[in-house]
């Protein structure tokens, strides 16, 4: 008898996940990885797949619940004579890779007798291979091992098992306080626990490991690295839940995602779209990963990244898949399991995936998407990764024309789909933003008039003018609900009538009873699916941004009533049969879930904030007033206190901080760092009593050039923005009059403005610009900080408050010389040098008039300094041959904090 698939729960390592029923039993667990051949398969054929069963053997009720903020799962049974609690977890740590070697993986369960008597029930019949090896038993001290050619499990408990010829049973009497651990692990570190002669799932061990784990989910979950704060209220429980889910999904080895934990969980009952999902999509995980930032999780896509640099590093853009192996594994044929019954005998039963091999051009606008949000972070993107990034927006400039598969993996295409297209114009919109932001190299004229062709084929041939929407594709008239993201990527706004008009169209054709199909087209499928949850979360969002609210909230409610009693959702839902379909639990669905409700909160902020009176003085005006009234302004002043922190490592922490900072405040929507609400952020505070620390700094512990030059660029960057935030500028440094000279920092008993920084100590204390006197007497103790050599790249590094800031997170003694080359690039292709042919000039910043000894001693030794820094090798060929009579003009300086 198979049970319904909202009564599961998951539990996991990121490595691997198990399906663990209301009724204690453990029916899907691949082993060692979530897309490894499973252990126990009776999800996928009750008779013969396997499964780990320990219930009550007298009738029961159960419910279950995870330990909050974590993915440790609790069963409760309630029998006539008592009551039994089931904890089950794998264990997982902050040590490392370590626990995680496919040799260290357990999977611990916990029995717990907490009110009278229970007679447990033990079934343990594991079928390796996806049912095609019934194992060997082999009883050893404290257990037995299932064994086969090639896979060896060891089940160990502090009670008799006995052992049947094709699996192994328990019965036990347990009363009220009885403990009972039992451990699934591999056979040779069991071995190992033999040899020393104790029992391999002693009470202490599995404590240990229960705490470890919760600890580490709990962090996790409440950790923000994105330096965003997030009020989500009475949903914060479902979406801290959905956040966890895409944790176990994610594969920690390589940083790639599981688009769900099962495969061929059927998207119709009886029916043949049944597919394996156990893959890394390029899609899901970009999706994923948009998802998991909203929530302040930041490594994660970061991690992504580098996973799919390597790929492209080895195969090359053209070459790139819409779906691997977790490990990266290119060759996934699809095979059918004739042997398996399948759920609810819907066949086939699938592994591998034959997607592998479409076309799919939209991934390549999920990337960059992606990069763009992680680009919001200084230091992040760096020219390895933006060489990776370029190649996909060159590739897609080729080939944007071609027909692809789409976002649904028809298996009747090829066609010409308005979603791909629609990606192929984000990759090149989000590749053209970065390389401005970064002055990385690009060929930005050849990428500006690709998306304007999309964007006129798009809107010429895309849009239906009878249906009043957007259609699937060229060919067609009929509708996709994955056009509802158009204005999400900002194709068009949502208040775009076409826009409009297609939510309409698409909830007037697509819905039943507000859930959502995909399309209703042919797809060269039999058979029918079910309303799939991700595209009803899409209209929610689009709702919300129309402004519409209060129609956004009722649906997201409704939407909740189609996850489970865990808060676990599948990829489809049955409204008629009101029951899950489709593998689970579903990365997609939750992704939708947790974008929803932040749209939704988002937009209740904004409209709350509308409604508010705006005549009273902001808060904090007073006080930056009376600020500005001093001469100078010690924004350090603060009490110190000495902790574990190492002084040398202050102002990396300040820098790292004010970056996070910084990306936490970039608003998308107007392209620029909102300094003016950093302001009573927790994140600043942390900021402020951080700054605090430099009293204590010692500045002869700086013993070398670079140790000294790193440091005082870090410092005088976050002194700006420190400064810019304090005093609540909006625009330009202008607006508080001499800046640069009445901000400062105390460090080690002496003060620092940022003119001293810069003109006394990097700049080897030379006179500032239209200025007749040094910044630092010739008593001034701060003399022993001034550095003995002139560097003229430090100028390109002083520029951490504008939107041209350096793709350089934090600058090192190490790599000094590397990152000051990569400051140079970055501010001279961004604007700070611009090439004129037609009259033989080049336009250089004003910095190179003020600065103007400190980059050579005339006009061509100038040029000759920045000639290396150009990208564009004709450029510089150019430049080296009229470098003797090219004429020099100055651009006018521009202020703003955001260009």
């Amino acid at each position: 008898m198979y049970k319904k698939i909202s009564d599961y729960g998951i539990i996991g390592n990121q490595q691997t996940i198990a399906l663990v029923a209301l009724d204690g039993s453990i029916d899907w667990f691949c082993f060692p990885h979530i897309d490894s051949p499973s252990v126990f398969a009776a999800l996928l054929d009750a008779g013969k797949g396997g499964s780990f069963c320990l219930k009550p053997a007298e009738p029961f009720d159960s419910a279950a619940e995870y330990i909050p903020d974590t993915n440790i799962l609790r069963t409760s049974f309630r029998t006539r004579s008592g009551v039994m609690v089931l904890t089950d977890f794998m264990a997982i740590s902050f040590t490392g890779k370590e626990n995680l070697r496919d040799d260290k993986q357990a999977l611990y369960r916990l029995v717990e007798i907490e009110e009278g008597e229970v007679e447990v029930s033990l079934t343990f019949a594991p079928r390796f291979d996806y049912a095609r090896i019934i194992p060997d038993f082999e009883a050893i001290d404290g257990g037995v091992v299932a064994g086969s050619e090639n896979t060896a499990l060891v089940l160990t408990a502090n009670l008799p098992l006995e052992i049947n010829k094709e699996q192994v049973t328990g019965n036990w009497k347990l009363s009220v306080g009885d403990k009972v651990w039992f451990k699934l692990g591999t056979f040779e570190r069991i071995q190992e626990c033999s040899l020393e002669g104790r029992s391999c799932v002693s009470m202490l061990e599995g404590e240990e490991h229960l705490e470890e784990t919760r600890t580490f989910w709990r962090s996790w979950v409440r950790k923000s690295e994105t330096g965003r704060t997030h009020a989500l209220g009475e949903y914060q429980t479902m979406i801290n839940r959905s956040a966890l889910t895409l944790k176990l999904l994610y594969y920690d080895p390589t940083g790639t995602i599981a688009a769900a934990a099962t495969t061929s969980l059927p998207e119709e009952i009886g029916g043949e779209r049944n597919w394996d999902y156990r893959y890394t999509w390029i899609r899901d995980t970009s999706f994923t990963l948009q998802a998991l930032f909203n929530l302040g999780h930041l490594s994660e896509t970061e991690g992504y990244l580098r996973w799919v640099e390597k790929i492209l590093s080895e195969d090359g853009v053209d070459k790139l898949m819409i779906l691997y192996g977790l490990r990266g594994e290119r060759e996934l044929p699809e095979q059918t399991l004739d042997h398996m019954e399948g759920y609810k005998e819907s066949r086939p039963v699938r592994i591998g995936n034959e997607a592998a091999t479409q076309v799919q051009l939209d991934i390549y606008g999920e990337i960059m998407d992606a990069a763009l949000k992680l680009s919001d972070y200084v230091g992040k993107i760096d020219d390895r990764i933006w060489s990776m990034l370029k190649n996909i927006c060159n590739f897609v400039t080729d080939h944007w024309q071609e027909r692809d598969n789409g976002i649904w993996e028809v298996r009747d295409g090829p066609f010409h789909f308005v979603y791909s297209k629609v990606m192929c114009w984000v990759a090149l919109d989000r590749g053209l933003i970065i390389a401005k932001r970064y002055g990385f190299n690009a060929d930005r004229k050849k990428w500006q008039e690709a998306m304007d062709s999309i964007r006129l084929e798009v809107l010429a041939r895309g849009y239906s003018s009878a249906k009043e929407s957007f259609v699937q594709h060229y060919e067609t008239d009929v509708l996709d609900a994955s056009n509802l993201l158009i204005p999400y990527y900002g194709f068009l706004p949502y208040d775009d009538e076409r826009i409009i008009s297609t939510i309409a169209a698409t909830e007037r054709e697509l819905s039943h009873d507000s859930f959502l199909y995909r399309y209703k087209s042919a797809d060269g499928l039999s058979g029918h699916e079910g309303t799939f949850l991700l595209c009803t979360f899409w209209f929610i969002d689009c709702l919300s941004n129309l402004g519409r609210i209060e129609e956004a909230e009722r649906l997201l409610r409704k939407m909740e009533k189609a996850c489970n009693h865990l808060g676990l959702f599948s990829e489809e839902y049955d409204v008629r049969w009101q029951e899950m379909l489709g593998n689970f639990p579903q990365a997609f669905t939750h992704i939708g879930y947790i974008n929803s409700v932040w749209t939704l909160m988002q937009q209740k902020r904004k409209k709350e904030a509308e409604n508010k009176e705006l005549t009273q003085e902001p808060p904090g005006g007073g006080f930056v007033t009376r600020l500005l009234l001093r001469k100078k302004i010690v924004l350090n002043d603060g009490e110190s206190h000495v902790d574990s922190d190492a002084p040398e490592e202050v102002a990396s922490r300040l820098k790292e901080t004010m970056n996070i900072m910084r990306g936490a405040f970039f608003d998308r929507e107007r392209g620029r760092v909102a300094y003016e609400d950093m302001k009573f952020s927790e994140i600043y505070s942390k900021y402020i009593k951080l700054s605090y620390k430099l009293k204590n700094f010692l500045l002869d512990s700086l013993s070398t050039r670079k140790e000294k030059t790193a440091f005082w660029i870090n410092l005088y960057n976050v002194l700006v923005i420190h400064g810019v935030i304090e005093l609540g500028i909006r625009d330009s440094v202008n607006e508080v009059r001499g800046f640069f000279r009445r901000i400062q920092y105390i460090i080690d008993g002496l003060e620092f403005t940022p003119d001293d920084i810069e003109h006394g100590i990097l700049r080897c204390n030379r006179k500032p610009p239209n200025s007749l006197l040094r910044v630092f007497g010739g008593n001034d103790e701060r003399n022993r900080c001034s550095l003995e050599e002139l560097d003229p790249r430090i100028h390109f590094a002083l520029v951490c408050a504008s939107s041209s800031c350096p793709p350089i997170d934090i600058y090192t003694h190490e790599r000094l010389d590397e990152e000051l080359d990569l400051s140079a690039r970055t501010f001279i292709n961004g604007g700070g040098a611009i090439l004129n042919r037609k009259n033989n000039s080049i336009r250089l910043s004003k910095i190179f008039d003020w600065y103007g000894k400190d980059f050579g001693s005339s006009d061509e030794e100038k040029i000759r300094l920045i000639i290396p820094y150009i990208y564009a090798e004709e450029e510089r060929e150019y430049l080296l041959q009229h470098v003797d009579d090219m004429t020099i003009e100055y651009q006018q300086y521009d202020w703003r904090l955001n260009r």
